[in-house]
C-alpha cells in the first residue's frame, strides 16, 4: 500500500514537471516581440532581398549577437525598461559599420496567469548613420511579434 502511495506521489510530480516544462516553452515563444529587419539593395535600378557576407550586430553595451556570418535579416531585442535602444551593424568586415537607434513607445500586456506579462513596442523613430545604409523604411510600426518584418534597411552598391 505504501508503495502505491509513492508511485502516484512520483507520478505526480513528474506530470508537474513535464506541465511547467511545456508551459515554459509556451511562454518563450508567446514573449518573444524583437524588431526583424530585413536587407535589401538596390542593383541597377531592381531593388532585391540581399545577403550581407560577414554581419556583427550587437546592443551597444553589450554581447554580440550576430559574429561575421553571413545573413539577409537581423532580429534585435528592444529594452523593455527603456524607450530607446542602439545597436552596431557591420555588414562586412571591410566596411565602416553603422550605429542604429531605436526610438519606441512600450505598452505592457498580459500573457497568462502561467506567463505573467510581456512588451510591446510601437516605434517612433529609427536613426542610422550612413556609412553603408542608404535608408530606412518602417514596414509596420507595432512590434507584437518576431515573425513581422518591421524595418527594411536598403545598402549602398560597394
Amino acid at each position: 500500500m505504501k508503495s502505491i502511495y509513492q508511485i502516484l506521489l512520483i507520478g505526480s510530480l513528474l506530470a508537474g514537471i513535464a506541465a511547467c516544462e511545456n508551459e515554459t516553452k509556451v511562454c518563450d515563444q508567446t514573449l518573444s516581440t524583437n524588431l526583424h529587419i530585413n536587407f535589401k539593395r538596390d542593383s541597377a535600378g531592381i531593388v532585391r532581398d540581399t545577403i550581407m557576407p560577414k554581419v556583427t550586430a550587437f546592443a551597444l553595451g553589450h554581447d554580440s549577437i550576430y559574429k561575421v556570418q553571413p545573413l539577409s535579416n537581423v532580429f534585435f531585442q528592444l529594452s523593455p525598461v527603456a524607450d530607446t535602444s542602439r545597436f552596431y551593424l557591420k555588414v562586412d568586415s571591410t566596411l565602416t559599420p553603422d550605429t542604429l537607434t531605436f526610438r519606441y513607445k512600450r505598452t505592457t500586456h498580459f500573457i497568462s496567469a502561467g506567463c505573467g506579462f510581456g512588451t510591446y513596442f510601437l516605434l517612433d523613430t529609427v536613426i542610422a548613420t550612413r556609412h553603408t545604409i542608404d535608408s530606412v523604411q518602417i514596414n509596420i510600426k507595432s512590434v507584437t511579434t518576431s515573425n513581422d518584418t518591421h524595418l527594411t534597411l536598403y545598402f549602398f552598391n560597394q
